[in-house]
């Protein structure tokens, strides 16, 4: 089939005829009324201005349904059916404030000649690089001495988390039980880990995080090797109770350091630096109450990031991390955040990106981070009476638990009785209400709104469309050519 104009037909003509015919012929309310001859010209102003108006309307009423699509279609719940409910137990994540090994770091120092007042002097050194933090870097110590071995040694910033994993034990692998780090509940073992926060590395117990949350995963790439050891009693992941149950709970210990600093937190995030219990030669023993956040099965497939305002796990958005917690992404933000008024990042950073960012060495930790380390910790500065924030966002956790502690009490005697230190999380008394992430408005609700409004101002409907285009296309293209076989 073959196309050509029809010469005997002008083109303003044959479109004024083709409009004519659509709307002598559509399905939509009003419209044949302004080409009918037998009306007046009052008669068809009058339907003009109706058509007007409806079209108008129609639009701002489908225009204020998208906008509640892409707003307003989500909601937190409350739910109350607190008998049916498995609520998950708060997460421990434990510091030793002793991080270097003994027998390591002798033998580091036989292998590189480091001997006498040297020994000194490098033991002193690297313990504070290895506890060091937005509060503290001021403590890390500086010397020529100090210098001078850095560069017999060729370390570069980049290399000091490395040198300090390397000399640290990671502890979860004791072969002997007593002095191992492990997390129990009764006579089951809880998994434990070794983890890079910004405390340094640290041991965390009973979390539903993924592996690449690890302190081999963030330095090397590489994910923890399977612990043998926690298999000898039963293992779970983490640890979880209903309402009818009492005093569940579990206790992190095997720290023989002279004193730990501990944090609790859910079981879906991570520690927040600023927000530990403080130095304690005893350990603690948390009684927290938790609000969990759940989410509807659906939610993820029909509400974006931005709709429902939050990011499950695997959502990361994030450079240095490949994964997402909101504490996760707060990290990040700092790291930006000291990126651009220090121009590095410091040690304990993740960094293994495609363009790592500049690592600190240690002068520039104890000269630059101390002078700002409220607005590094809060994100925000105080000036006067006004709160200047910084430009970092992080949505929230579309599945998450509020943690209070209603008391947090030294473990008195817990080293002569269990020979080591540790923290414990007892809960006492459960929630009896949960928030819930809902789809109020889905995609259908949009479709089924639309079409509703086009009916009811206009009498519009998917034919119609399905005539409207079919008119304006194919029809059209018949009207203004001809053609031949």
């Amino acid at each position: 089939m073959a196309f050509k104009i029809n010469k005997n037909r002008s083109w303003p003509r044959a479109i004024i005829d083709f409009i004519d015919s659509y709307f002598n012929n559509c399905c939509i309310h009003g419209f044949r009324y302004l080409v009918q001859t037998i009306l007046i010209l009052l008669e068809r102003i009058l339907w003009l201005i109706l058509l007007i108006l409806s079209i108008y309307y129609c639009i701002i009423v489908c225009l204020a349904s998208i906008d509640r699509y892409y707003t307003k279609s989500t909601h937190i719940g409350l739910e109350r059916n607190y008998h049916f409910w498995n609520t998950s137990v708060p997460s421990l994540t434990v510091c030793p404030m002793q991080r270097i090994n003994d027998t390591y770091f002798a033998d580091f120092c036989r292998k590189n000649s480091i001997k006498g007042s040297q020994k000194n002097i490098f033991w002193d050194f690297i313990e504070n690089l290895a506890n060091s933090t937005y509060i503290n870097f001021q403590n890390i110590p500086e010397s020529d001495e100090i210098d001078s071995l850095i560069k017999d040694l060729d370390l570069k910033p980049e290399r000091y988390m490395e040198l300090i994993y390397n000399l640290t034990f990671d502890s979860t692998y004791e072969p002997i039980e007593k002095q191992r780090t492990r997390c129990i509940d009764g006579q089951v073992n809880i998994h434990v880990r070794q983890v890079l926060t910004e405390y340094g590395l640290c041991y965390m117990g009973n979390s539903m995080l993924g592996k690449e949350y690890s302190s081999r995963y963030f330095i090397f790439g590489q994910y923890p090797e399977p612990n043998k050891y926690e298999t000898m009693r039963k293992l779970i992941q983490y640890q979880k109770g209903s309402y009818f149950e009492k005093d569940v709970g579990h206790t992190l210990l095997g720290f023989t350091s002279e004193a730990i600093d501990s944090f609790i937190h859910s079981v879906y995030e991570v520690m927040k630096v600023d927000n530990n219990f403080g130095y304690s030669t005893e350990g603690v023993v948390y009684d927290p109450v938790t609000e969990e956040i759940t989410a509807e099965d659906n939610i993820e497939k029909e509400a974006t990031v931005g709709m429902r305002k939050c990011r499950f796990y695997h959502e990361s958005n994030l450079t240095h991390f490949p994964f997402y917690t909101r504490n996760v992404c707060q990290q990040e933000c700092r790291i930006n955040l000291a990126y651009k008024i220090c121009k590095c990042i410091p040690h304990f950073y993740p960094n293994r990106i495609s363009r790592p960012k500049k690592v600190c060495d240690y002068k520039t930790l104890r000269s630059c981070f101390p002078k700002h380390a409220n607005f590094f910790l809060k994100l925000y500065e105080e000036n006067k009476n006004h709160e200047n924030p910084s430009t970092c966002y992080c949505e929230q956790n579309c599945v998450d638990a509020v943690v209070t502690t209603r008391s947090a009490l030294p473990m008195i005697g817990s080293r002569q009785l269990l020979g080591s230190i540790g923290s414990s999380v007892s809960i006492k008394t459960w929630p009896q209400s949960r928030l819930k992430r809902q789809v109020i408005f889905s995609f259908t609700d949009l479709l089924v709104s639309i079409g509703g409004t086009a009916g009811l101002f206009l009498g519009f409907s998917v034919l119609g469309l399905v005539e409207l285009l079919y008119f304006f296309t194919i029809r059209l293209i018949w009207q203004i050519f001809g053609y031949t076989i």
